[in-house]
């Protein structure tokens, strides 16, 4: 069913790893999601994305990988203070970004930004003409499962990236539409979001939820783990009983509304259908 789907969505959403060294010289990465909307090199990933990013002194770093096969040089790092960043295939920056952290929505520019990196637009679902309904399929795009490894070049101030780092796979899972969530901040400000069958999953965080034919339908944010109201029982191998809460974990997506409606005020040119 969303064997066209995914691969429509695979032309728009880009791997986003994000690489750091801390003050006591440790290194850490995460890998999460994020699509871009445009050839104007407008992307949309989640506030909780970027938003240390956001908070650091200096630039903000984001990219983009191109269908080509990149080499070695290609993949270049850009610094903002101790909090960095590295792409698949281009260095750029993420400008003039605007979050809403009760949608869990982040909308930036990538500066520079080829229009040949973007082979189709995304086509964000137009839900007043095409309600999304309690019970529809639908999937999320993203890519959980991989680390990043890197090690610490001092004498280039530098990451180098271990060997097989890219490219990162892509993962998809499908669930149906569970039920619809509005989230009241306590600035009292609102954000509609869709609970989906299935979980999202660590690396899709900022990528796409579609639906059966390839369009957007929401941003994933995170996941929920719902109480069930019940516990299990087993024995161990020693005899002793263990008691587990059992929970139900939903993923849960910013609905495209919102995301619409923050382009929309922010004069970011999308499609819609």
């Amino acid at each position: 069913m969303f064997a066209d789907a995914v691969e429509t969505a695979s032309r728009f959403t880009f791997p986003y790893v994000a690489l750091r060294r801390h003050a006591d010289g440790s290194l850490s990465s995460t890998v999460a999601s994020f699509i871009v909307l445009n050839r104007e090199g407008w992307v949309v990933t989640s506030a909780h994305v970027v938003e240390e990013l956001l908070a650091a002194r200096g630039a903000v770093v984001s990219g983009v990988q191109t269908p080509e096969a990149v080499d070695a040089d290609a993949k270049r790092v850009v610094a903002a203070d101790e909090i960095w960043a590295v792409m698949q295939g281009v260095s750029t920056r993420l400008v003039g970004g605007t979050v809403n952290r009760t949608a869990d929505l982040a909308i930036g520019r990538l500066e520079p930004f080829e229009p040949g990196w973007l082979p189709e637009p995304p086509v964000l679902r137009d839900v007043g003409r095409r309600p999304l309904r309690q019970g529809e399929s639908v999937a999320f795009v993203g890519f959980p499962f991989h680390t990043v490894q890197t090690a610490w070049d001092a004498e280039r101030a530098r990451f180098a990236l271990a060997e097989g780092a890219f490219p990162v796979p892509r993962f998809t899972q499908s669930g149906i539409v569970a039920r619809f969530n509005r989230h009241v901040a306590g600035d009292g400000s609102s954000a509609l979001f869709v609970e989906v069958s299935a979980p999202g999953l660590r690396g899709q965080s900022g990528g796409p939820l579609i639906d059966a034919d390839g369009r957007v339908v929401g941003i994933q944010s995170h996941t929920a783990s719902l109480d069930l109201g019940f516990d299990a029982r087993h024995a161990t191998a020693t005899g002793e009983v263990v008691v587990e809460r059992q929970f139900l974990n939903v993923g849960v997506a910013s609905h495209v509304d919102g995301l619409r409606a923050m382009l929309d005020a922010a004069g970011v040119p999308h499609e819609r259908g």
